[in-house]
């Protein structure tokens, strides 16, 4: 899977649509983030939500 391809499988939701649904701004629901730098490809718990996946309130 290329870095793309990687980070591609974090949400497309927008802040608003996540919290009206429930759920973490910033993952979407997903309780992890996905990155990559330099060919590196990382999956770390949502600093936001704590790996919950639900809205802070």
């Amino acid at each position: 899977m290329t870095d793309e391809q990687w980070e591609a499988q974090n949400s497309s939701l927008s802040p608003d649509e996540a919290h009206a649904r429930g759920l973490c701004w910033c993952c979407a629901g997903n309780r992890v983030l996905y990155t990559a730098f330099g060919g590196v490809q990382r999956k770390v718990d949502c600093h936001e939500c704590g790996g919950t996946g639900k809205a802070q309130r």
